[in-house]
């Protein structure tokens, strides 16, 4: 099952919520079904709004970026060059991804700050 823990400084001091998935789902929707207030704005990996850092618990996992957010993460500065110009590698992270986009897989655990 993935498991996300998120956290926020922002909200309030040491804010932070863990959600489970048993299924393959998007961070935003992962964070709605926890009432977390990650911010928003398209949901199609265009305007930026929903960026966050994450960060993976543990082994390194498959870092998989679709065209969207790759360009999106590319026009706000938050993507490494070393990522630009591969569709898959192994990261630590932490990394931005764009919660609308980022899919957590079952065996997937790691933190999203926001």
């Amino acid at each position: 099952m993935g498991l996300v823990q998120f956290i926020s400084p922002r909200i309030g001091g040491d804010w932070s919520m863990s959600c489970r998935s048993h299924q393959p789902i998007s961070l935003l929707k992962m964070a709605r079904m926890c009432n977390v207030p990650l911010p928003v704005h398209c949901q199609k990996g265009v305007c930026g709004a929903c960026a966050v850092k994450v960060t993976p618990e543990g082994k390194q996992q498959q870092l998989c970026l679709n065209v969207f957010e790759k360009q999106t993460l590319q026009g706000l500065g938050k993507l490494p060059a070393m990522l630009a110009g591969e569709d898959q590698k192994l990261w630590k992270g932490p990394y931005w991804r764009l919660a609308c986009q980022c899919i957590v897989g079952t065996g997937d655990r790691f933190f999203v700050a926001f």
